[in-house]
């Protein structure tokens, strides 16, 4: 037999920082990225395998910070993964993407890759620039005030050198999931002002990459774990039903009733992990508030808007943006007609400010649990 080559499940960034031996030679490329975001200091991490700081502070309000990405990579070792499975990911700005994604997690702000630089500059060579396109527009500070306002006290020597060692503490299995619910955090940020629904549908895309895994309680998934031949009288159906229903039930190899209940899962793991992200206070329109007892059944809502929509082509009710609004979590209006739709008050989302928090809280809240 041959030798079984055990897959490596940790990022990519990951992987190639224990792969670089600074005695030995090593190449480095820089990524040059922008943001809404002022971040000031200097990251230097693992002994500079890893850099990043400002460029430069645009003078102009619509004009967004620049900084600079630096990796150090071992000469003559590709990034990719030979022996990755089906259920990895990819990151088409490799491993700067999967770090620009985390960033994004770390400090609240949505970043844009606008080029990178290979190689120096000699007699015999040139430093290579590859170009990203990236599509950004200035939105209305309403929009997500904690993210558009840009200011703040973002710093890359601050925090972020412990953020990353919490990241490489993850169990091996679940550095995959962690950095997918990641990149969807991310690209749900730069949607921000671009296409409201694509915020909602890639937050809960954030949740739902995680919640698979997460375990019911026994009364909300009483057949989880059950032997199916002991619940199901096998020789009263035909192949074919016996086929369709253990593929309902979610059988699996070990003859074991796994259902997948992804709604239930997305709503207990978010009910979960938000601990902590919803205060209290005293509110002069507490109705437009949403309070901690409320969240399962808002962010049910918000699920089925989101497989409405995927599905079923149903418009989101957004709730809409007024002057002070930005201090609100949902628009206090009780129902809404888009042509010849009309649409129930009931169905009513939050703003998307309040769902991207919370989705926040909830990833460093399970980064938070499985890295210690």
């Amino acid at each position: 037999m041959g030798k079984v080559v055990k897959n490596d499940n940790r990022m990519g960034w990951v992987r190639n920082l224990e792969a670089v031996d600074l005695s030995k030679p090593c190449s480095t490329q820089e990524y040059e990225f922008e943001s809404e975001s002022r971040i000031g200091g200097v990251l230097n991490y693992d002994d500079g395998k890893v850099q990043a700081g400002p460029l430069s502070f645009p003078s102009k309000p619509t004009e967004l910070h620049r900084y600079l990405l630096k990796i150090t990579y071992p000469d003559g070792l590709t990034t990719h993964n030979a022996n990755a499975n089906k259920k990895g990911y990819a990151f088409k700005e490799g491993t700067a993407g999967e770090l620009l994604s985390l960033l994004s997690l770390h400090f609240q702000s949505r970043f844009y890759l606008r080029a990178s630089y290979y190689g120096e500059l000699t007699k015999k060579s040139m430093k290579l620039r590859t170009a990203y396109p990236f599509r950004h527009q200035v939105t209305p500070v309403a929009h997500n005030p904690k993210i558009l306002k840009g200011g703040g006290s973002r710093n890359f020597a601050v925090g972020l050198t412990e953020f990353l060692d919490s990241v490489q503490k993850l169990d091996e299995k679940k550095h995959e999931r962690f950095i997918i619910a990641c990149w969807h955090y991310a690209r749900a940020l730069r949607d921000i002002g671009i296409d409201s629904e694509m915020v909602f549908i890639r937050l809960v895309s954030a949740i739902e990459v995680l919640s698979e895994s997460f375990d019911l309680p026994t009364k909300d998934n009483p057949l989880e774990g059950c032997d199916f031949t002991s619940i199901v009288r096998e020789e009263n159906l035909s192949k074919q039903q016996l086929k369709q229903l253990r593929d309902t039930l979610g059988v699996g190899k070990d003859g074991k009733v796994h259902i997948s209940k992804t709604k239930a899962r997305f709503i207990g793991f978010t009910n979960e992990y938000s601990s902590g992200c919803l205060r209290g206070g005293n509110w002069k329109a507490h109705q437009l508030k949403i309070k901690r007892k409320d969240v399962p059944s808002i962010v049910g809502k918000i699920y089925d808007a989101r497989s409405a929509y995927l599905h079923a082509g149903e418009p989101m009710y957004l709730s809409h943006f007024f002057l002070g609004s930005d201090t609100w979590d949902m628009d206090p209006s009780l129902g809404m007609a888009i042509d010849n739709k009309k649409i129930s008050g009931k169905k009513k989302l939050p703003y998307a400010h309040w769902f991207e928090n919370l989705v926040r809280c909830c990833l460093l809240n399970y980064l938070a649990e499985n890295s210690s």
